[in-house]
């Protein structure tokens, strides 16, 4: 029995180191996909600076697939090595539940023992002895037993708290694993809207520049038209919002939307502030002074964020709504977009987005993903707009719009209920 337990070990051994050279393998090339990503990156940011020709687009368009391949590779490979460390803490569990089980039968043959011995009356126990010496002997192992059953009891709760830490860790990692997965199935279908897109551009301005500019031109009229009509919604709408209602102003009430974002302008001397960084404030920003948003400010705040970076949930809450504005009225609105009520009476709506991960009335947890940045409704580049609410005066309307000529499902509120995101991340 003992050289099957032996031989049970070395094999285990074997068989988690294999594993955990495997996995140092994986993280090697994970290291080396992060390396060729961020350059990737660096070319796609190139492209948003330059000015907005069709051939600069469709280039932006280009290198932004090729950095989601990048991406793709690279979850792929996340996604192996947490296969491989799911599959060393199996062993380790098997390996822990092995040793528990040899160790109770162990403790079950020293207690019976032990108890056999301890039953028998001393003066019993000294006459069945013929020298004091054995009987002197015979305590004394007594005493070894009680000393190891002690030391085992001990061994057994440590193996027992190594177990219940192995299966945790394990939980976890397939946690991961399926966060993964998700992330995968999510930058798929962010690769197949740009390929739409540029589809979609090619096909309407025949690869020329001059039907490019009238696009754009066009689809900035659309934009106007369908904000004015939405503004003549919002303000029939009156609500009284009581501050006392809404959570005190300061950073950290919300959390950031997108993982390594600066609260600071894109366009500072500051180059390291331009990655993840505000194109634009909230309220009478300088495209609202000279005439945007119908003068009533901007509404939310934009973040400068390539097509396909994971955006999060700011804080606990429930999917009121998700939408696509571009479904009724083309590069004119929002696009893809998310409504989130939270229980802080706090709404946050997360706009452009390439894809959407999450559905209406899904409970969500802060940090959890729910979508990727991009650039669908109107946008001029690829960014984030985020955006907060009074939950009290937010809500979701479907109106037919005499721009398009079609229903259009959008959120509205009373210009009050409109409220600053600075003031709350």
């Amino acid at each position: 029995m003992a050289a099957i337990f032996l031989l049970w070990d070395v094999s285990h051994a074997q068989t988690v180191d294999d594993l955990k050279n495997r996995i140092e393998a994986r993280n090697e090339e994970i290291k080396k996909l992060e390396e060729e990503a961020a350059e990737f990156r660096k070319e796609v940011e190139t492209r948003q600076e330059q000015g907005k020709t069709l051939k600069t687009e469709l280039s932006r368009i280009d290198k932004t697939v090729i950095k989601l391949r990048s991406d793709v590779a690279l979850t792929e490979k996340k996604i192996q090595k947490a296969e491989l460390e799911i599959e060393k803490f199996s062993l380790e569990i098997k390996q822990r539940e092995f040793e528990i089980k040899k160790l109770r039968g162990g403790l079950a043959a020293l207690i019976q023992d032990f108890f056999e011995r301890k039953q028998e009356p001393i003066l019993f126990a000294l006459l069945r002895h013929s020298f004091l010496s054995d009987f002197f002997r015979d305590i004394d192992y007594l005493s070894m037993i009680e000393k190891r059953l002690v030391s085992s009891l001990d061994t057994l709760h440590e193996l027992r708290a190594d177990l219940e830490e192995k299966q945790n860790a394990e939980m976890a990692k397939k946690a991961e694993l399926a966060g993964l997965h998700s992330s995968l199935q999510g930058q798929n279908r962010v690769q197949q809207t740009l390929r739409s897109e540029k589809n979609e551009l090619l096909a309407v301005t025949k690869n020329q520049e001059k039907a490019y500019a009238k696009l754009l031109t066009d689809n900035e009229k659309r934009r106007e038209s369908l904000e004015g009509e939405i503004r003549e919604l919002e303000e029939k709408i009156r609500v009284t919002i009581d501050p006392a209602s809404l959570p005190a102003k300061g950073s950290g009430v919300l959390g950031f939307p997108i993982e390594g974002l600066r609260l600071a302008s894109c366009f500072t001397n500051n180059r390291g502030a331009e990655k993840y960084c505000i194109t634009q404030f909230f309220g009478y920003t300088s495209f609202a002074a000279v005439g945007g948003y119908g003068g009533k400010g901007h509404n939310g705040i934009d973040i400068r964020a390539e097509s396909g970076t994971p955006v999060y949930s700011s804080s606990d809450g429930t999917v009121t709504v998700v939408g696509d504005t571009d479904i009724a009225c083309r590069r004119a609105s929002y696009g893809k977009w998310i409504l989130i009520r939270h229980p802080n009476n706090l709404s946050t709506l997360y706009a452009h987005l390439s894809a959407i991960n999450v559905s209406q009335d899904q409970e969500i947890k802060r940090g959890e993903r729910i979508g990727f940045s991009g650039s669908s409704g109107y946008a001029t580049g690829p960014h984030l707009h985020f955006g907060v609410f009074a939950s009290q005066a937010v809500r979701v309307e479907t109106l037919h719009t005499r721009t398009c000529g079609r229903n259009i499902t959008v959120p509205i509120a009373p210009i009050n209920g409109y409220l600053n995101p600075m003031d709350y991340l």
